[in-house]
């Protein structure tokens, strides 16, 4: 038995298609059952048909009345969907960005039933497709729909088909129609918290284009939805982030074995809210990491693509067993690395689990408080990795000694940016947060810090500087600081004004302090280069050379 799971040689293909098979006829029959027993709406259980589906139909109708705002306000919402369903079907709170009040619309203009059949009808064949781009092999198509997220999702009327749709598209036309990949990474907008590692992967891989297209996108989309839905709509989205961290996300209260993220496992495990951000930063730092070495030395594109899919449920402390379609994607990739580079041990059999994961690991959850879907994941990351730094045409080392010595400072320059960017924002959300002081107050010590501590960096690792003169050099850089500070410091006064002025969130919020941050540092990256490297790390000309040109 134990050779069988090592060789994998018990996934016949025989048998993988009774599975298959057995499986799709389980999801007919119980979808049926669901609908023939329901009376349009409500099921049997007392739940909405497609439960999370309720949500979107009713925010939908809020849009279609004129009044695309009220999906913010949790009582109206509330109130309305106890008048469409039942008084005890239960909540479904909103928390999407106002983009996908656009989808929402569109599909309540049908009664519910048909709308949430039609929901789905139109976003599995995306996914369908998907799949058989990635992997066009026989009984593909079958696999792919008997794939148990495809049933989790169905049962949720959840935007699981489209994500997954969108993501896989966008990785596959990366090569030939980078423009398009990057129209298709800023769709996902609308499910922000899977998009973490997307510009990693895309700077890492050198698509500035398929970026800037991306970007393009979402502002298209933003001006867009802000122009149709006004203002106020931004302003309850903004508003309900907090909802949604605190209540749902922090407090778990849609059930820590529902939930598939590192930051549910610790909570789940009694772990406290600090300590579960802590393993989930963690998390998510590894996955960048991998993610940037995997798309920076030229993985298998089909590893490097499986890699940033899986990262993206392991990065976000947010995500339930149905956002584990963006594995059956992932699962594709891998599959057709595998078939043409062959297998090792143990790994069909660990692909083969984290296929049937998603329907069993929110129950071993709640029953053994084993968080196995995570665990899972993180197996499935390592596999990926071990496999694409095998490939032989994984090269990152060649690749970066290849760079120009321009480039090389850039690259670490960046690094050290990251670095002190992470070091300035925490500090300035911690003091922010400890003292009650306004981001304006909280960001001054906090630049105080990452100056010195970019500075030690930059002359150890980006410009090796050997100048004696340290006090010198970092008056130097202290004053170049200065001048992009200024810069910074403006820019992000700037945003917190706008946002406060609109009304959408105050100084001290954690969202306008991260706009903030992100627009000034962004602003001022290549100002500070520049100075670094022409002013304060310049190379100090030799004594002799002095007295030659006396």
């Amino acid at each position: 038995m134990i050779e069988k799971l090592r060789t994998g040689d018990w996934l016949t293909r025989e048998r993988v298609r009774m599975i298959a098979i057995i499986l799709l006829a389980f999801y007919a029959i119980a979808t049926v059952f669901l609908f023939a027993t329901s009376n349009g709406r409500v099921d049997r259980f007392d739940r909405p048909l497609g439960t999370d589906y309720s949500q979107v139909w009713t925010a939908g109708r809020f849009v279609l009345e004129g009044h695309p705002e009220k999906p913010f306000d949790n009582v109206a919402h509330d109130k309305r969907q106890r008048e469409y369903f039942s008084q005890t079907s239960g909540f479904f709170h909103w928390g999407y960005p106002p983009y996908f009040l656009v989808v929402a619309g569109f599909f309540a203009l049908f009664p519910y039933a048909l709308s949430l059949i039609l929901w789905q009808a139109a976003t599995l064949p995306i996914y369908l497709a998907a799949v058989r781009s990635i992997a066009p092999f026989r009984d593909g198509l079958l696999v792919a729909a008997a794939f148990p997220a495809v049933f989790v999702n169905i049962g949720h009327g959840h935007n699981g088909f489209l994500t997954a749709g969108l993501m896989a598209f966008g990785l596959l036309a990366l090569k030939q129609r980078p423009l398009l990949a990057g129209v298709l990474f800023g769709l996902l907008a609308y499910k922000p918290q899977f998009g973490i590692l997307i510009p990693v992967a895309l700077v890492a891989g050198g698509y500035w284009r398929t970026a800037l297209a991306a970007g393009v996108t979402i502002a298209a989309m933003t001006l867009g939805t802000w122009w149709a839905f006004g203002a106020e709509t931004w302003r309850g989205f903004f508003a309900m982030m907090t909802f949604s961290r605190e209540v749902i996300s922090e407090q778990g209260v849609t059930g820590w074995h529902k939930i598939q993220t590192v930051f549910a496992a610790v909570r789940m495990l009694g772990g406290s809210i600090p300590l579960a951000y802590g393993f989930q930063f963690v998390s998510t730092a590894l996955c960048a990491v991998l993610v940037a070495v995997l798309w920076y030395g030229r993985a298998d594109r089909r590893l490097a693509a499986a890699a940033l899919m899986t990262g993206a449920l392991l990065s976000t402390p947010y995500a339930l067993d149905y956002d584990m379609m963006l594995l059956g994607p992932a699962l594709a990739f891998v599959v057709a690395h595998g078939v043409e580079k062959g297998f090792r041990p143990w790994e069909k059999s660990l692909l083969a689990l984290v296929w049937i994961i998603p329907i069993v690991a929110r129950n071993i959850a709640e029953v053994t408080f084993i968080p196995l879907g995570v665990l899972t994941m993180i197996a499935f990351m390592s596999l990926i990795a071990r496999s694409a730094v095998r490939d032989e045409q994984f090269d990152w080392r060649g690749r970066w000694a290849r760079r120009s010595p321009l480039m090389q400072q850039i690259g670490v320059f960046s690094l050290v940016g990251a670095a002190g960017f992470v070091v300035d924002t925490g500090l300035t959300l911690i003091f922010a947060g400890a003292f009650g002081i306004s981001g304006y107050v909280a960001r001054v010590p906090a630049i105080i810090v990452a100056v010195v501590a970019t500075w030690f960096l930059n002359r150890t690792w980006t410009f090796r500087s050997k100048d004696p003169r340290v006090i010198g050099e970092f008056a130097r850089y202290g004053l170049a600081s200065a001048v992009t500070s200024v810069f910074n410091y403006a820019i992000f006064c700037g945003v917190l004004a706008a946002l406060a002025y609109q009304g959408i969130a105050q100084d001290t919020d954690r969202l306008s302090i991260a706009a903030g941050m992100v627009a000034g540092s962004g602003a001022a990256a290549i100002l500070n280069f520049i100075l670094s490297k022409f002013f304060a790390f310049a190379r100090p000309v030799p004594p002799e050379l002095v007295r030659h040109r006396s």
